[in-house]
């Protein structure tokens, strides 16, 4: 009975954290959304100071940040924004949870789909098979992803991450919610292509 709690806890603040619109210029993730400043709920420090993938292939038209908090919902957070931006403005924000078991993530990924489903009906749906997460040398991490794609060019995805051991990643679920111009650029190898 505790373990259905449990669940339930986690199903309506996951329902709370999301707030939904049917394109993406109003979709929320944990009171967030593109178009908010950073500055808005972050420090300057943390958003200096948060890790980056500035070292990663790209032509860095986008910096990538990632804000891990223990009062949010989400366990960590990942934004972009354009690098001489003084306003921090969030072109692309995705929340991550950790799960111990990978079997929980993808019951949370089909409630979330759904959701995201009736949310976004006008929105072209494309749910991607297993594939191998090429960051893993192993080649024993996986992920799954459902998008859903936005007539004005954004898009909205769920997906799964099942890291190896071996890879010291943790088993997470992934909300996203990124703005065309951000959905081109991952879309080009981060405008490496």
């Amino acid at each position: 009975m505790e373990k259905f709690y449990s669940y339930l806890f986690l199903v309506l603040i996951s329902i709370s954290t999301l707030s939904y619109a049917d394109d993406y210029g109003d979709f929320e993730i944990d009171g967030m959304s593109i178009g908010d400043s950073l500055l808005k709920h972050y420090s300057i420090d943390q958003i200096l100071n948060a890790r980056n993938y500035d070292n990663y292939p790209s032509d860095m038209k986008f910096r990538i940040i990632d804000i891990y908090e223990d009062n949010r919902f989400y366990d960590g957070m990942q934004f972009y924004y354009k690098p001489n931006d003084k306003n921090f403005i969030i072109q692309s924000l995705n929340g991550r949870k950790i799960y111990k078991n990978i079997n929980d993530c993808y019951i949370e990924k089909k409630k979330l789909e759904s959701e995201l489903s009736v949310s976004f009906a006008s929105a072209e749906k494309y749910e991607q098979k297993k594939e191998k997460h090429k960051d893993d040398p192993t080649g024993k991490s996986t992920y799954t992803i459902t998008f859903f794609t936005f007539d004005s060019g954004g898009r909205a995805s769920v997906s799964c991450y099942d890291w190896s051991e071996k890879s010291n990643n943790p088993k997470t679920i992934a909300v996203s919610i990124q703005s065309k111009i951000v959905a081109e650029w991952v879309d080009s190898n981060y405008g490496t292509e």
